[in-house]
């Protein structure tokens, strides 16, 4: 099965058991923010300008290559456009965009079999909902893919590195593999997303949108800690 960044992702920030994101919920909106401009950036829909292309140097510019037939990614297109990686992430992290971000990557992959959507209610008053597997073979196909990585029995490809990249950003790595060594997988992760493993423009961006989701992670746990 075909998935975005953002929807590998996401399968690997829920908890198979509860269907409820090992982390809080304005992290996974950035980093799912974040994925998706990656993605569209891995893909060639979006690049960061030189300048000499028409566009203004060190900002996105689409490409009008590989445009996402996803109505929802065309915004996430649109929104990156003209904006540096760093703003285009925290624009489309946060408020209502973020959270329709969210709900349009869970439906999706609902739609297709992959999760399973059951409302609960919070204290018995709040409704929610929770996000489990129903065909749990892609998000397993994903883990085996990155731990291959992460563990040195497969080198890393272009969307590998780019997934541990965003997993390291978000802290994300010692969560979705309790069972392994957290000091071995977070010094494979930095190895691995300090290596060239993409275009000189593609890391960049990428390298960008990871220490923006980095910065937003500290300052949101700054600000619950704050107000507790």
């Amino acid at each position: 099965m075909d998935l975005s960044l953002a929807e590998e992702y996401l399968l690997l920030a829920l908890d198979d058991t509860s269907g409820r994101p090992l982390l809080s919920a304005q992290h996974v909106q950035f980093a799912l923010a974040g994925a998706s401009v990656a993605d569209l950036t891995l893909r060639g829909a979006l690049a960061v300008s030189d300048g000499a292309d028409g566009g203004r140097a060190g900002r996105f510019r689409t490409t009008g290559r590989a445009t996402p037939s996803d109505l929802m990614q065309r915004e996430v297109l649109d929104l990156a456009h003209d904006r540096k990686p760093k703003d285009a992430v925290r624009k489309a992290g946060q408020g209502s965009f973020a959270r329709r971000l969210r709900d349009s990557l869970q439906q999706g992959l609902a739609a297709r079999g992959v999760l399973r959507e059951e409302e609960i209610k919070i204290l018995g008053l709040f409704p929610s909902s929770t996000w489990t597997p129903h065909d749990p073979a892609p998000e397993t196909a994903v883990r085996e893919r990155v731990l291959a990585a992460l563990t040195g029995r497969a080198d890393a490809d272009e969307r590998t590195a780019a997934l541990v990249s965003l997993l390291l950003a978000t802290d994300l790595t010692r969560k979705v593999f309790p069972d392994q060594d957290r000091r071995a997988l977070k010094r494979r992760a930095k190895e691995i997303a300090e290596s060239e493993w993409a275009g000189a423009a593609v890391k960049r961006a990428i390298d960008e949108l990871n220490a923006a989701m980095a910065a937003a992670s500290v300052a949101a746990t700054g600000a619950a800690t704050a107000g507790s």
